[in-house]
């Protein structure tokens, strides 16, 4: 597929693909013409860096993880992505306790609302200021 197409099926920009080109972390096919031939393996691809980018993993991080798909497991390639998993791993874990607890007051607070008793949506306020506490302190 050509670089619009690409673009419109991924929700991204020429430049975003532009500088994953530059970086080497998404890097299609060349036409005759030198134009850009995306495959549907460089959308997965794509969406592979964006979660990652999402989960607050650096570009450059992301790279050596995507080695692995295409490169023979080097030792040092290996504990280089190992260290990456682990340290993110914490941050992984405190992000879904946040979430979570997020959900749960979020969700009575629908509870509230829809019910119609107010007096307890003030506490329930209260608690989103809190959310996150315990992990952050469990975790300095």
């Amino acid at each position: 597929m050509n670089t619009t197409e690409f673009c419109q099926r991924a929700h991204t920009t020429r430049d975003t693909l532009r500088f994953y080109d530059t970086l080497g972390i998404l890097t299609p096919k060349r036409l005759p013409n030198n134009y850009r031939d995306y495959t549907t393996d460089d959308l997965n691809k794509y969406q592979i860096i964006q979660n990652l980018k999402t989960a607050g993993i650096s570009l450059t991080e992301i790279a050596q993880i995507l080695t692995l798909r295409t490169q023979p497991v080097t030792t040092a390639c290996r504990d280089d992505v190992l260290a990456i998993i682990q340290r993110n791993a914490a941050d992984f874990a405190k992000q879904q306790q946040f979430y979570t607890q997020l959900l749960q007051i979020t969700n009575q607070m629908r509870t509230v609302l829809q019910s119609n008793h107010q007096e307890q949506l003030a506490s329930l306020i209260e608690q989103l200021g809190r959310v996150g506490e315990s992990t952050a302190s469990a975790h300095p």
